[in-house]
């Protein structure tokens, strides 16, 4: 079998291509986020949703879009935290896991990881309703008929590049000004960072960065953010 550069290339520079892509996409990231004024920093993720709950909701309806709900564990916490009747709740998930690899520096999560096959959790709570399938599939669908009423809160757990520009997209004539959208792997620069980053230029979408956490060493690992 003959074996060309090309492919010596490709085996001895994948890794490193990997990591110069994520360290000139963090790059970006730092730039971005340095133009607005520094976020409030939380240690994790519960506490952001809270800040945002109590500081944005107020007590108020709002009108929760989960994408990539999983066992929906935020999903829950939003539902106890946010108790207003009024509220609508919405998880869009396969429950299959991730439809492509969701590649990082340091590890990649494979297709199907985060399986919980097909089946979206048990919750008592009439506020909710989930909607299976990829978004590709079921939100055009649910676009269709879906008015919002209240504050809108998109919680965008989908990690993936793909997932997230096409939610973004596919919803931005209803993401209007006061909207939240909060990302929770906004730390890996490639993928959900990355995405709303394209999101807001080719749109020319304004935004201001309400919270973030701050894990460790690991900065903006999950990110809120306000569109103006």
């Amino acid at each position: 079998m003959k074996i060309g550069l090309r492919d010596i290339s490709s085996f001895f520079f994948r890794k490193q291509s990997k990591i110069l892509k994520e360290i000139n996409s963090n790059s970006l990231m730092n730039e971005r986020l340095a133009e607005n004024p520094s976020p409030i920093l939380f240690e994790t993720r519960e506490e952001l949703y809270e800040y945002i709950n109590d500081h944005y909701c107020k007590g108020l309806p709002i009108d929760y879009l989960e994408f990539g709900v999983a066992q929906g564990k935020s999903l829950m916490y939003w539902l106890n935290l946010n108790k207003n009747n009024e509220s609508d709740f919405y998880g869009f998930d396969t429950f299959r896991g991730l439809p492509e690899p969701f590649d990082r520096i340091r590890y990649t999560d494979q297709i199907g990881e985060f399986n919980n096959d097909g089946e979206h959790p048990i919750i008592d709570d009439d506020r909710v309703c989930f909607i299976t399938g990829l978004f590709q599939d079921t939100l055009p669908t649910f676009l269709q008929t879906y008015s919002p009423n209240n504050q809108l809160i998109i919680h965008n757990d989908s990690d993936l590049y793909s997932s997230s520009l096409y939610l973004l997209t596919r919803l931005n004539d209803f993401i209007i000004a006061g909207s939240i959208i909060i990302f929770d792997e906004f730390f890996c620069s490639s993928h959900e960072f990355q995405a709303f980053f394209d999101y807001s230029k080719s749109y020319q979408r304004s935004y201001e960065v309400l919270a973030a956490t701050s894990i460790g060493k690991q900065r903006y690992t999950q990110v809120a953010i306000q569109i103006n």
